[in-house]
């Protein structure tokens, strides 16, 4: 079982220098990426690409360096791409003490917001999130997230993307050591790890949407999926990359194709490297299986 207030998956974070760029890039791989956003208190601002499953992927780019966005500045110092992970809790607040109780510390809540134009005018979307201190969590930043008004986030007209992909069906972690960050991830989610080989799959103990698996393997595994992707320079472990699921293969590759990004196609996973995704390996998929992604 999870550890108390942690329901599933709620977003990737995906760190951009250069944020028009990145909204465009998503845009060419048949996503539909939502208007700026503008992060008040955190002077950040960023795009979303939301899916039916509950699940999303943030673009998120620095308008001003603030100590409250001091992470994100550090990562995009080094490189571009997943900067975080943020799972999702009914109440950011009260999940501190049993992530602490758990050995995962906890810094203080954060709440804050960000202007949502609607046809009948603009109102606040509001958060609370609490950073797990990321020495506890290996590959990178953890946070909880709870969202105030999920009405204004999962806008009906902004589910649905030419790929046809309906929502995140893996994390991937690239590590030299995947039974220690495994356990580790299985302990914050509740879940089981299968050993698959040079891989091993984090499954969450709690079935239903949001409730995304991780998988973490070691480089040379990755590079069967990803050939010499050069994300793979980056010091292990870190978040390298996810799955998506597609609801029709066809129209996945013909967004692909359409898009012009280099993308490889086998085993029904389309697969495209970090440099087409902003910093994120990504692949394209009906359903996550280990076997035909590395074989």
């Amino acid at each position: 079982m999870s550890i108390d207030g942690i329901t599933g998956l709620d977003h990737l974070v995906i760190a951009t220098r250069d944020l028009d760029a990145a909204r465009d890039a998503y845009s060419r791989l048949g996503f539909t990426v939502t208007s700026r956003g503008h992060h008040t208190q955190l002077k950040s601002a960023n795009h979303t690409i939301l899916f039916p499953t509950g699940t999303y992927l943030e673009l998120l780019g620095i308008e001003e360096q603030r100590p409250a966005n001091a992470h994100y500045a550090a990562f995009l110092r080094q490189r571009e791409g997943i900067a975080a992970i943020a799972l999702k809790t009914p109440d950011a607040r009260a999940a501190a003490g049993p992530l602490a109780a758990a050995g995962f510390p906890a810094a203080e809540s954060v709440d804050f917001g960000r202007p949502v134009e609607l046809p009948e005018g603009t109102r606040d979307a509001r958060f609370t999130i609490t950073q797990i201190d990321p020495a506890a969590t290996p590959a990178g930043r953890v946070l909880l997230c709870q969202h105030h008004t999920p009405e204004l986030v999962w806008r009906p007209d902004q589910l649905e993307h030419a790929n046809s992909a309906i929502g995140l069906e893996a994390l991937v972690i690239a590590a030299a050591d995947p039974d220690a960050v495994a356990a580790t991830y299985a302990r914050l989610l509740g879940g089981t790890v299968t050993d698959r080989g040079a891989a091993r799959v984090v499954q969450p103990g709690q079935p239903g949407d949001g409730q995304v698996p991780v998988m973490v393997a070691t480089p040379d595994r990755l590079h069967w999926a990803w050939t010499a992707d050069p994300a793979f320079a980056t010091p292990l472990p870190f978040f390298a990359g996810f799955v998506l699921r597609v609801a029709d293969p066809v129209k996945a590759q013909q967004a692909l194709q359409k898009s012009k990004v280099p993308t490889v196609v086998g085993n029904g996973v389309m697969r495209v490297n970090s440099p087409g995704a902003c910093g994120a390996m990504i692949a394209f998929a009906q359903d996550f299986d280990l076997d035909s992604l590395i074989p």
